[in-house]
């Protein structure tokens, strides 16, 4: 079946007017002023400082309150499209495709006004970007940012990025869903909604517009936490009241770094990446590529499997970091735009292989790298050798680091 074709015969029987329309403006409400996170997200132009997901909870009172129906049903009636569409990660989801059949129905309902056919419509190319805006959101910033971080990199954007001209979020994502009905060439795929092999470029279009905005804010990030970086290192060494010198406090440069390294985790393409694997395998010979790359798969699953597997799997990152980036900065080595990666990664693998047995942090760190990879491989029931698991514990140590400097 063609996407319409599905579609029409999931919905059959949904009257797609003025009360289906109240419905999914009550949902858009609610979704936005959730909760703290939600509203401060959404009534503000700061991102990054709040924690918010668009998990199956938000799915299921999304098909429950504008149809009465389970995801289950709809996954069922949206697995029957047969095109194309459906190998595509954005276009082919269900939301995603719900979303643009709801604007369709409203636009060709012709017992609704012209004002009305936009109205509606428009509001389900809002829930559309409100859920891309979580998506990507959560994506980039994995680790939340503090406010006063967020606040820093909002007034470093220019007026070229639209949330600088808008008041909030809501506004941003009704800008541009106003902008998108706007266009004759995307209401031309989306009026008729029968062209399934438009359709992909019409949707992708529409998230690809706030994709790029987090995308290119989230850049804006790491060239302030970089900076930061440099101003820091200048700064690094301090003298107390009685003259002694020491390294400052600069636990706040991780920041970045885990974000980089979190971010993976959405991603099983840029999680495992060959050239990195290659690194790692060649700078510890008694790891194949093979036995790493394997790993990683465990890990990813692992992650991405429930709540308490991605809280896990990230803690350990987090973790790896935050040990790598203090070894290095009491070696006095600082990590910025012009630190040599091969001089980062040769000083970690004396922190990994050759620890001296007071340095307790590397040594804990190697123990919980231990335990997080007996549990994965007991979930797959995979049997990892005493050998191959430090191996792979220590593989994975420099892989991570390695990673938090090329993203």
């Amino acid at each position: 079946m063609k996407v319409k074709e599905a579609l029409d015969e999931l919905f059959d029987g949904v009257k797609f007017d003025a009360s289906l329309y109240k419905k999914l403006l009550y949902n858009n409400i609610e979704f936005i002023t959730r909760d703290q996170e939600h509203t401060q997200l959404f009534a503000g132009r700061n991102v990054g400082c709040y924690f918010i997901k668009y998990t199956m909870y938000d799915k299921n009172i999304f098909y429950e309150t504008l149809f009465d129906l389970s995801y289950d049903d709809v996954v069922e009636g949206v697995n029957k499209i047969s095109s194309e569409i459906r190998s595509y990660k954005v276009a082919g989801d269900d939301i995603n495709l719900v979303c643009f059949y709801i604007a369709h129905r409203f636009l060709t309902n012709d017992s609704l006004s012209d004002k009305q056919k936009f109205e509606f419509a428009k509001e389900a190319f809002n829930y559309f970007s409100y859920r891309t805006l979580v998506l990507i959101t959560s994506s980039y910033f994995v680790y939340p940012i503090s406010e006063q971080k967020a606040t820093t990199l909002t007034e470093r954007l220019s007026n070229k990025y639209i949330i600088k001209i808008v008041r909030n979020w809501n506004e941003y994502c009704q800008y541009r869903s106003n902008e998108y009905l706007h266009s004759e060439k995307m209401m031309a795929i989306v009026k008729p909604l029968t062209d399934d092999e438009a359709l992909p470029n019409a949707i992708t279009d529409l998230y690809g517009r706030t994709k790029d905005a987090i995308k290119n804010i989230y850049n804006e990030f790491d060239l302030m936490m970089q900076d930061d970086d440099i101003i820091k290192s200048k700064g690094s060494i301090v003298t107390d009241l009685e003259g002694n010198q020491g390294i400052a406090d600069r636990i706040d440069t991780m920041t970045v770094y885990v974000n980089r390294v979190e971010t993976l985790l959405t991603d099983r393409g840029n999680l495992i990446r060959k050239d990195c694997i290659d690194v790692v395998a060649n700078i510890l010979p008694n790891l194949s590529q093979r036995n790493l790359e394997d790993g990683l798969s465990y890990i990813f699953d692992h992650a991405v499997a429930n709540r308490e597997g991605y809280v896990r799997v990230v803690k350990h990152f987090k973790d790896i970091i935050l040990n790598a980036i203090e070894y290095l900065q009491r070696n006095d080595i600082f990590v910025t735009k012009k630190t040599d990666i091969i001089s980062i990664m040769n000083a970690i693998v004396g922190n990994v292989l050759y620890a001296r047995g007071t340095e307790v942090d590397i040594h804990q760190l190697k123990l919980d790298g231990e335990k997080l990879i007996k549990l994965i491989y007991k979930d797959h029931k995979k049997h990892i050798s005493d050998r191959n698991l430090k191996s792979l514990r220590n593989g994975l140590y420099l892989y991570v680091v390695l990673l938090s400097l090329v993203t």
